[in-house]
Formats: structure tokens, C-alpha cells, sequence
């Protein structure tokens, strides 16, 4: 069935059901941001393979949300769909709630399935469609999805103390603490990335998400890990007996959730309606105790993190060579060399990544973005008809990858030939944007909108910007994308918080021209205390060359200079060991002093 047939039949089983509208989420039980091929349900419906958006389907119209880093790929990818593209947050766009309100009045049953809608997404539209009726027992997908993939079902291995950091015991017993605090007698975790985080295990449950999914009981005697039992091997389960932790069937979850007694805390935006509904014991909404404690980084996991980023910059250096050789050789016109695409670009650094020691995997599809298709902040490249680089203009290369010292999220825009002087200028705003940021000091409880201004200066006082945010926590071989900080627009009062590892990656993006990101990793550390009281800053911990061919002269201030000058002679002494001579040369040149 194509797009079209698929609605048409979503919408006869909405007849059926005597649904008014149908609500699909990107969303699976767990409410992972990157999701397990069976739960790709938006994707199914509608086309738009971007990690995040909505698809609303009526009678006779179908809608879809998504937010800025998607804009141009979803209109690309919902040509001839029939469904609407609706770009959150823009003036005039009406948000998925206020379109219904103005679409039906009360009584209208809007359907859902409520095992992959958070408890927070869902009470939200009970709040703002106050009348309407919210049904929940409804997969209408499912029904319609005939060849729907299984899950995968990965082995879990045991992340080491010497990675960790922490014991899963001792993690435990903060979680208890946090319950007493708290009043509750008991947590029951949805988000697969805590469970994995507070059992000190991993798996490979989704692409690019060293996660198994899973969900975790504790309480004031009890540490459970409901999960697939095939995916425990006899050395797993002894480690996590010793460390006080039972493992049971995945779907005991919800039997042992009806039998909870007492008051049990829930994080709601990581808990779905389902889950909720099996618990009869009071109940206490907030973050996670886990979120919290997984985003300070340790010092065992600062200090391996270090090691991936020396690791993943040594790849990095190698297909910076490889791209400036080979289109190099395409443009001078040597024989045999019929160019290079941007999924060439893609495969090859996997290659180079896996030559490092303890390689896991990528973190994040890479996004590797040639001339026009940069400015599509999410483009992902198809092996069949990706672009072929010219020796011209610029090449934006967003990838990362996984290892057992942590994981890596990193953007270099290149500079493959002659560059105009709008492409000039506009990456030379962002790299200041960037810095800024780098250098940036701020008081200790400061969170992250503030700091978000910081970077969108020098671009706001040129009239220019971009769609997405300016950072974001990230794992420790976990997802990429971490809570609870952020560095965006957004109102999030999360503060910036010692040992919290976040992205800087400022953007700039000209629809049908070009697209420009640079993204360094930073660590908040401590910075001074004065009579103010005690402020902080960020360390770069990326390492990997930023080219500095592309910049015009003037804009940089000389302490701008100053700290692209540290950061390459940094760079350059922490690489150089991990590379041959020919690299090492390369390496050299691409860090000279300014």
C-alpha cells in the first residue's frame, strides 16, 4: 500500500470505531526518542521519516507536526501524500490540540493507542480538550500494518565498574534515598536508557541506541528488571543478582505495577497511559531520580569519555584527509577517480571509527550534507543518488559513535573548493557563535535559555538564525540525546549542572544553497567563587580541527583567536600519538596558529 491507501484504510477502521480522529505519535512504549523498527508507526502512516513529528488523521484530512530541524525534509517527503505539513512553533500555526478544538466540539472521541502516549503528552490534551473523548484501547496501526517487523531481542552485557564508575548496588541505594526523600515507597522506570544506566547493562535493542528494553522496579527491598529472559545470559544474571537486582518476564511489569501499594513515583513524560493505568497506588509525578543522577557524569566516566574523544577525533582526522584527497583527485581529473558521494563520505567513516579499539557502533545515522542538502538540519544520505561532492562549496558532516568510554556527537562543516562570500561570512558567525559559547562563564544555577542567547548573538545581530537547538545532554553509551538540560529556546529550567555533558552546535542553513553546523562536546566545570557566589564554564572535550580556510578576516575577536588557537594545539598534541605520519602531517597543517 502506498501513503494514501494506508490513510484510507487507518480511516475505515476509524468508522469502524466511531473514532473523529485518530492521534499517532513518534513514540513506542518507552518513549524513546529513536525508535525500535516496530514501533516506526508515524513513519508508516505518513512517509516522513524524521525522529520526531505527529500525524493526526480526521475524515477527510490528515495533518503532521514537526519542529524546525525537519521543515524542509518533510515537505520533501509528504509531496503527494495528502497530508499537511504543520511547522511547530511558527507564527500562525496552530498547535495539534488547538487544531482539534477548532476542528470538533465536545463529545467528539479522538483515538489513540495509549501504550506508546506518555502520561504527560496525555494529560495535556485532557487539560486542553476538556469535552472531547479520549480513547486509548485502540493500536488502529497494527491493524492496518499486515507485515509489521519483530522486535529485536539483543543480548545484554555488563558494563564494568572501570566504565561505570558506580555499582549498580550503590546506584540503587541513591534511588532509595531519593525515594525517602521524596515519600514515596516505591519507582517504576519506563525510560529504557535509566534502566540500563542504573543495572550498569547495555544491549543493542535499537540501531545507534545501546539500549534493551526494559523496564525497572525498585522499591525499599526490591531491585527488578522486567525484560525479554533470552536476552539475559547466566553471566549477566549472576552480576546483577550479586548487585541485588532480580530479573522477570518483561510483561510482569504490569502485573507487579497493579499490585504496588503505597505511594509510587513516576516520571510522566517516560511513563504511557497503559502503565498508568495498571497502578492503583497513589501516585507522585516528577523527573526521574535516575535522569538526575545519570547526567553528572562521574569522574571514571569524564575521564573515559576523554579517551573515546581521542579515539573518535583520530577518525575524524583520517576522512577529513580522505574527503580533501579525493576531491582533490576528482577535480584535478586523475584516472580512475569517478568521484565521491556523500554515502561514500558516510561508509567510509564508519570504516575509520571501527579501527578504533572498543568501537561499538555509530551513535546517530550520520548526516553527512553536500551544497543544498545541508540545509535539511536532519539529512541523511541514500545509498543510491546521494551527491556526488564538487570541489566547491561545503560539505556539513554531523555523525558520532559509541564506545565502551562513552559516546560522541560531532559537526565539521568542509570547505571543499571556492566558497562565495555569503558562504564565507555566514560560517565565520557561526564558528563565533560557537566560541562564545566555549568561553561562556555563568552563575551556578543558570539553565540552559540563557545560555542559549549567549551563542545566537553574533548570528541574531546580523539578522540570521537557525531551528534548532543550541545543545543537549549526552549519554554515556546511552542515546545521544540526554535530559534533562538543554541549551535552546525552549523555557527549560533545567540548570547547567557540574559534570553535565552537552553539545554546542550552533547552525546556520540557506535553503537551496547551503547548511553550516560546528559541534564540540563540553563538560560543565567549576569556574570561581566570588562575593556573587559560584559560577561555572564549559571545557571543550572534542577533539577534532575546525578549518579555519573559510574564515574572513576582522570578525573573530583576538580572544575569540585566543581559544581556536589553544584548542588546536590541544587537539593536535592529544591526536598526533594515534596517528601515522602521513595523518600526523595533515594534522599539522589544519592546526596551524593564527
Amino acid at each position: 500500500m502506498n501513503i494514501p491507501e494506508r490513510i484510507a484504510a487507518l480511516r475505515q477502521k476509524m468508522k469502524e470505531c466511531e473514532f473523529d480522529a485518530y492521534i499517532i505519535p513518534s513514540s513506542d512504549p518507552h518513549q524513546n526518542e529513536y525508535l525500535p523498527a516496530p514501533y516506526k508507526t508515524r513513519e508508516f502512516m505518513s512517509g516522513f521519516t524524521g525522529s520526531a513529528g505527529t500525524l493526526l488523521v480526521t475524515a477527510d484530512k490528515a495533518g503532521l507536526w514537526t519542529d524546525g530541524r525537519y521543515f524542509l525534509q518533510a515537505e520533501y517527503q509528504l509531496k503527494g501524500s495528502g497530508i499537511t505539513l504543520f511547522k511547530m512553533e511558527e507564527p500562525g500555526i496552530p498547535t495539534l490540540n488547538a487544531f482539534l478544538k477548532s476542528e470538533f466540539k465536545a463529545g467528539a472521541k479522538i483515538g489513540m493507542d495509549g501504550k506508546v502516549v506518555s502520561l504527560q503528552n496525555y494529560e495535556a490534551m485532557q487539560k486542553e480538550l476538556e469535552g472531547m473523548e479520549l480513547v486509548t484501547g485502540r493500536d488502529l496501526v497494527g491493524d492496518v500494518w499486515k507485515d509489521r517487523p519483530e522486535p529485536v531481542l539483543s543480548e545484554a552485557f555488563i558494563l564494568g565498574n572501570e566504565y561505570a564508575g558506580k555499582s549498580a548496588s550503590q546506584k540503587i541505594a541513591e534511588v532509595r534515598a531519593g525515594l525517602a526523600e521524596k515519600g514515596a515507597d516505591a519507582t517504576l522506570i519506563g525510560s529504557c536508557e535509566d534502566v540500563c544506566y542504573l543495572f550498569n547493562i547495555r544491549g543493542n535493542d535499537i540501531p545507534c541506541n545501546p539500549v534493551l528494553i526494559s523496564y525497572a522496579l525498585i522499591d525499599k527491598t526490591r531491585a527488578v528488571l522486567f525484560i525479554n529472559e533470552k536476552q539475559i545470559n547466566g553471566q549477566v544474571r549472576s552480576f546483577l543478582e550479586k548487585e541485588g537486582v532480580t530479573v522477570a518476564p518483561y510483561e510482569a511489569a504490569f502485573s507487579e505495577a497493579e499490585k504496588l501499594k503505597g505511594t509510587v513515583y513516576i516520571d510522566s513524560a517516560r511513563t504511557n497511559v497503559y502503565v498508568r493505568s495498571k497502578i492503583k497506588a497513589r501516585i507522585v509525578q516528577g523527573l526521574n531520580i535516575s535522569s538526575v543522577m545519570k547526567a553528572s557524569k562521574n569522574e571514571t566516566e569524564l575521564r573515559n569519555f576523554d579517551i573515546a574523544m581521542e579515539k573518535d577525533g583520530a577518525a575524524m582526522v583520517k576522512i577529513l584527509k580522505w574527503i580533501e584527497d579525493n576531491v582533490s583527485a576528482y577535480a584535478a581529473g586523475t584516472a580512475n577517480n569517478p568521484g565521491i558521494s556523500e554515502y561514500d563520505v558516510s561508509t567510509k567513516l564508519l570504516e575509520f571509527r571501527a579501527e578504533g579499539k572498543d568501537f561499538i557502533e555509530a551513535s546517530f545515522e550520520t548526516i553527512s550534507a553536500y551544497g543544498p542538502n545541508a540545509a535539511i538540519v536532519h539529512y541523511a544520505p541514500a545509498e543510491q543518488g546521494s551527491a556526488l561532492l564538487e570541489p566547491k562549496g561545503f560539505l556539513l558532516l554531523d555523525s558520532g559513535g559509541h564506545y565502551i568510554n562513552g559516546t560522541t556527537d560531532i559537526t565539521r562543516t568542509v570547505p571543499l573548493g571556492p566558497l562565495t562570500a555569503q558562504e564565507k561570512e555566514s560560517y565565520t558567525l557561526v564558528l563565533q557563535s560557537h566560541i562564545r559559547l566555549a568561553l561562556a562563564q555563568f552563575k551556578a544555577g543558570a539553565a540552559g535559555l540563557s545560555l542559549d542567547t549567549i551563542a545566537r548573538l553574533p548570528l541574531w545581530e546580523r539578522g540570521m538564525d537557525y531551528n534548532h537547538g543550541t545543545g543537549h545532554g549526552v549519554g554515556y553509551l546511552l542515546p545521544v540525546h540526554e535530559g534533562p538540560q538543554s541549551i535552546s529556546k525552549r523555557p527549560i529550567n533545567e540548570a547547567l549542572k557540574l559534570g553535565m555533558v552537552t553539545s554546542n552546535e550552533p547552525g546556520y542553513y540557506a535553503a537551496g544553497k547551503y547548511g553550516i553546523r560546528i559541534e564540540n562536546l563540553i563538560v560543565t566545570v567549576p569556574a570561581e567563587k566570588t562575593r556573587s557566589g559560584e559560577f561555572y564554564r564549559f571545557k571543550t572535550i572534542t577533539l577534532c580541527p575546525i578549518d579555519t580556510g573559510p574564515l574572513v578576516p576582522g570578525i573573530l575577536s583576538q580572544k575569540e583567536i585566543d581559544w581556536l588557537n589553544a584548542y588546536h594545539e590541544e587537539v593536535r598534541t592529544r591526536l598526533s600519538p594515534y596517528l601515522d605520519e602521513e595523518h600526523r602531517l595533515f594534522l599539522e597543517e589544519k592546526t596551524k596558529k593564527l
